[in-house]
């Protein structure tokens, strides 16, 4: 059976790494750093051994600009789009972003696509959050023809909050009663305008408002896109709560992310946290 290959939950491979991933997918393997330690293994490429690939990212300019390259395979994308430069200070305006995702759906088509308004964060002890741009992109996604949005609340791990502190943000985790009416807003504005809502890894607010459990890598979506089937199995390497089925992640943790947005879990830019 072919592999299913995310590039990547580790880094913006698409955004940062993107002539390395050229590079890879020519040779037809990927050497890959392991997530704990400098170890490597290879990941097989070749197209006749790839069932998809499903490409995460914030800025989809460099693969857009080099659309034909990537004919030979099935992509599936995972659009990261929320607004809020504060926390994210080297994403490109969200007016060009909102470009991109037409463009992907253009070339594509829509049923490719996932929206992730993610993570939601909240700070200054709970008053600010990052929830302003969500109608507006919602109505350009529904205008693709985009029909899902994947949503979670920030995860607090500790070294994202002291890279918080160290820049002046003190990040909230607001109780579950406030999770439940803001996702049960959200919900009903996406709905308003044909989009499911998906939620991942918050299993307590699964099935209000008609929120959905979220795979962000969906094997039998995946296999009935392509006609050809994948692994439809649960991903046992992410957490317990992941919907997701399996793949192989060629991104590494090593790879420094320059997006550096504040409440990222792996290696943002000019953190001196070390995973």
């Amino acid at each position: 059976m072919k592999t299913l290959i995310s590039a990547s939950r580790r880094t913006d491979l698409p955004a940062h790494f993107y002539d390395w991933l050229v590079e890879s997918f020519r040779s037809g393997k990927a050497i890959v750093s392991r997530p704990y330690n400098r170890g490597t293994y290879e990941v097989n490429l070749a197209p006749d051994e790839v069932h998809t690939i499903v490409f995460w990212s914030k800025d989809f300019s460099r693969l857009l600009r080099d659309a034909n390259r990537w004919d030979r395979y099935r992509l599936f994308f995972q659009f990261t789009l929320n607004d809020c430069p504060i926390l994210e200070p080297n994403v490109p305006p969200l007016t060009q972003r909102l470009e991109q995702l037409k463009a992907l759906a253009g070339r594509w088509g829509p049923e490719r696509i996932s929206w992730r308004f993610d993570p939601i964060v909240f700070w200054d002890n709970g008053q600010r959050n990052n929830l302003s741009g969500l109608e507006r992109i919602a109505e350009t996604a529904a205008s693709c023809g985009i029909n899902r949005c994947t949503f979670s609340f920030m995860t607090h791990y500790s070294k994202t909050r002291s890279r918080g502190q160290r820049l002046g943000i003190e990040f909230h985790d607001p109780p579950l009663e406030r999770k439940i009416e803001v996702a049960s807003n959200l919900s009903r504005t996406l709905q308003k305008f044909g989009i499911t809502p998906a939620n991942c890894c918050n299993p307590e607010i699964i099935g209000i408002e008609g929120i959905q459990q979220a795979h962000c890598i969906d094997g039998v979506l995946l296999s009935q896109l392509a006609g050809e089937p994948c692994d439809e199995r649960k991903d046992t390497g992410q957490r317990g709560s992941c919907g997701c089925t399996r793949s192989v992640d060629i991104g590494s943790y090593w790879m420094e992310c320059p997006h550096a947005c504040r409440y990222c879990y792996a290696r943002p830019a000019g953190d001196s946290a070390q995973r």
